[in-house]
Parts: structure tokens; C-alpha cells; sequence
């Protein structure tokens, strides 16, 4: 679930005769990446956008939906806010900003599905059974954060065979994959390795 506020007016007080219409309230441009708020069960990370608005994310509450359930096609035509978490949001914000919480309105909730593998560490790798082929994905809500680093690891490794920077062991897109049988040799995760006899 996330949330998006509009940029209020300039004026901080309702019917001041000096208000110019037009006038908006300037969004300062700092993201905040705000720690654990027990009283409302969130960890906000805001994200003034260059339009005024506000988006905000990190409203908690999210839902673990099994494999099965998505196999059948959960939530593909349609993904809803929990207004529950949309309203904890609201007033944690709120508590953060004087001027929102006179005169901030809602524009838009949301939500999506954020895949994750169930050991929550992304996949980055060779895609087994593929020449040539790459993955670097399921980062859950780190995605930005950890761009360069994944960038750089996934560069070194096509480019140059394997990673430097960062051990990509712990990341190896085939760790999840049932092991496949039939062909001649040991296979490893579906791959051979080797004694083909």
C-alpha cells in the first residue's frame, strides 16, 4: 500500500485576505527514510516528487500470498489498499508535517504486489538451461537502494565471467528450482556436473 498527497497552498491559514491564488506551498525535495512508528505500526519513507506531491511508502501491513494462490490468478485483475494501513499512514504522517496536517489532502492509494522469493534475498545470476541469459530481481522493497552494487555485480559478471564485488552464491537464481531427472550425468539443481558416463 502507499499513499499520495497533493502540494497544499501556500498559505498556511484558511481565508487570509494576502493568499494569491495560485500560490502553492513549496515540497522540499529531502526523501526521509523514517524508523520504526509503534504507535501506528509504520516505517514510513517519504518521497517528495518533483510536481509538489508527496508519495509515501513503508505503510506495513503487507500480505504473504502462497504460490498457489497466485497460480490461480490472486489478485491479478485487481490489487486494493487496506484502508486500514492507508489510514495509519495518513496520521503518522500528519504528525510529521504541520502544514499536511492543516491542510494536506489525499490524492491517491494504492497497492501493488511486490514478488519476493520466500528467502527474501534477490535472484542474480546465469539463468540455468540458457546461453547468454541473466536475472537480476526480486529485491522486495531494497530495489533502489541496492541498484549500484547489483548493477555492478551483474556488469562484472556478464562482462568479465563472474563477480568481483559481491559473492553472488547467496543470490543463485536456480536455489528454488525442483531437481530435474532423465539425461545421462549428475546434475546439480537441474544442471550437469559433470561424470557423463
Amino acid at each position: 500500500t502507499s499513499i499520495v498527497w497533493k502540494r497544499p497552498s501556500s498559505s498556511l491559514t484558511d481565508g487570509d485576505e494576502n493568499e494569491n491564488e495560485g500560490d502553492e506551498f513549496v515540497v522540499d525535495g529531502t526523501a526521509l527514510f523514517c524508523g520504526e512508528d509503534d504507535r501506528f505500526g509504520t516505517h514510513l519513507e517519504v518521497y517528495p516528487r518533483p510536481d509538489g506531491s508527496i508519495y509515501i511508502c513503508g505503510i506495513g501491513g503487507s500480505d504473504y500470498i502462497p504460490s498457489d494462490e497466485l497460480k490461480r490468478g490472486a489478485y491479478r485483475e485487481e490489487c486494493n489498499a487496506k484502508e486500514s494501513r492507508v489510514d495509519a499512514a495518513s496520521n503518522a504522517f500528519r504528525t510529521m508535517s504541520n502544514t499536511y496536517n492543516a491542510k494536506g489532502t489525499l490524492e491517491k492509494v494504492q497497492a501493488c504486489m511486490r514478488p519476493c522469493p520466500p528467502d527474501a534475498m534477490p535472484y542474480m545470476g546465469k539463468i540455468p538451461g540458457y546461453e547468454g541469459a541473466y536475472v537480476n530481481a526480486g529485491h522486495n522493497c531494497w530495489g533502489i537502494a541496492w541498484a549500484p552494487s547489483c548493477g555492478l555485480a551483474m556488469t562484472e559478471l556478464i562482462l568479465e565471467g563472474e563477480s568481483r564485488s559481491v559473492d553472488l552464491r547467496y543470490f543463485d537464481p536456480s536455489r528454488f528450482t525442483t531437481k530435474v531427472g532423465g539425461g545421462r550425468g549428475r546434475k546439480r539443481r537441474g544442471q550437469s556436473v559433470g561424470e557423463q558416463w
